[in-house]
């Protein structure tokens, strides 16, 4: 009986930690195998100690302000160890507030908006410190290679969770969550009817990151809401078929503009101490060059898309 049961309990945690993740095609080899097992691990946690996401979101944010001042101490192997262990569990606790959102069903606006405000006050903390210790040899100029490489990481950072959301939706049909990227008008209009100032506030932040996404976009908001139409019709499963046929290939090679390269290159760097180069080369050449260049490949595949839906009559080509 005592192996029966063990294998109802390990089969019941698999379950939940595919339910707690968004889509296999969605994470890259590092979510899968390290951050998405240790954050379903803390959300579990979470879930006995009647946690909050949002808690989970504020502690990852405070850890991530703690690995700044380490990063900024860089003058021992120790501290940048120190700094290096605090990043990451900051991003392992962005995982599992995600996580113990969807295990707990605790969706809100504000927790969405929050979410991004808590990674992106992780990240410019790392580069906060880390500029500091290179600023003596620069000089206050070093702070506008500093801001232009926080645009390029925010771009490159918006262009991924954009297409992320577009898998989710178009490739699984997951228009009851919050997968849609809405665009600017939307968020507008969401925002004029929000009843609380704190849902306006949060629609007002976000809006920042939406126009980012319709800016960087291959498709039109008229393209995207023709498909949506095609999605919620009756030929919805064969849609999304063909919808993850064409995209699978294309979306891995945006995974390298998210947070798990960056984080990489950051403690490499750090350890380096030649954070000018990161700066330089990661972020306003390297990173924004691949944006361009994925940019154009996923331009491609949507044509190629295009002309399958309107040779299947599932849709009419649009542009």
């Amino acid at each position: 009986m005592e192996p029966h049961l063990k294998e109802s309990f390990s089969a019941v945690w698999k379950r939940q930690f595919w339910q707690s993740i968004k889509a296999f095609e969605t994470e890259d080899k590092i979510d899968i195998y390290f951050f998405r097992p240790a954050g379903f691990a803390l959300a579990k946690v979470g879930v006995l100690l009647k946690l909050s996401p949002t808690f989970l979101t504020l502690l990852g944010m405070v850890l991530g302000i703690i690995s700044g001042f380490f990063f900024y101490a860089n003058q021992s192997v120790a501290n940048l160890c120190v700094a290096s262990a605090f990043f990451v569990f900051a991003g392992i606790l962005d995982s599992a507030d995600g996580q113990l959102a969807r295990l707990t069903g605790q969706f809100s606006q504000i927790g969405l908006v929050l979410d991004g405000i808590c990674d992106n006050i992780v990240f410019i903390a790392a580069y906060v410190g880390s500029i500091l210790t290179i600023q003596p040899y620069y000089g206050g100029r070093i702070w506008i290679l500093g801001v232009l490489a926080g645009v390029c990481h925010s771009a490159q950072s918006a262009i991924l969770d954009f297409y992320n959301r577009e898998y989710l939706y178009f490739g699984y049909g997951l228009h009851h969550g919050d997968y849609w990227n809405p665009s600017v008008e939307d968020a507008d209009r969401a925002r004029a009817a929000c009843p609380s100032a704190n849902e306006k506030i949060a629609w007002w932040l976000r809006r920042t990151w939406i126009r980012q996404q319709q800016l960087l976009a291959t498709r039109t908001v008229a393209l995207r809401s023709q498909w949506k139409t095609a999605l919620l019709g009756e030929r919805s499963t064969e849609f999304q078929m063909l919808y993850r046929d064409h995209n699978r290939f294309v979306l891995r090679l945006w995974r390298p503009l998210g947070a798990n390269f960056h984080t990489i290159m950051i403690i490499v760097f750090a350890f380096l101490r030649r954070f000018d180069l990161y700066l330089l080369l990661i972020d306003v050449l390297l990173l924004t060059i691949w944006l361009f260049i994925v940019r154009e490949i996923q331009a491609f595949y949507d044509r190629r898309f295009l002309r399958c839906l309107a040779e299947k009559r599932i849709s009419r080509i649009c542009t």
